[in-house]
């Protein structure tokens, strides 16, 4: 009976300490999306661990200092943005294709 025990306790022990190995280790970092409105327009930022690693408060790859003109807009251009960043791409670039895609007018 007691060497059931033991298996069965060392076998959770192990299970916990192998999901806890890849939590830590084997995870995607986490992105949190926030838009704002600016002067110009909308804007976003992406904030990782509690840290701005990108501010783009206007539209990226265009003249001039224009912001997005809708929220929703700003939120579409970020989602793509942070989406790049878990596929492990820094910069995540945007070229004017992908823009027109997402309802961004290219200049």
């Amino acid at each position: 009976m007691r060497t059931t025990q033991f298996r069965s306790l060392t076998t959770l022990l192990v299970g916990l300490a192998l999901i806890t190995v890849y939590s830590l280790f084997f995870r995607k970092p986490d992105y949190e999306l926030q838009t704002r409105a600016t002067g110009n327009g909308w804007g976003y930022q992406i904030v990782h661990n509690g840290k701005t690693v990108i501010d783009q408060p206007t539209v990226p790859g265009q003249p001039g200092q224009h912001g997005f003109p809708t929220e929703m807009l700003a939120r579409k251009v970020g989602e793509r943005v942070v989406s790049k960043l878990r596929q492990g791409q820094f910069p995540p670039t945007l070229n004017p294709s992908e823009l027109s895609q997402l309802g961004i007018t290219v200049q």
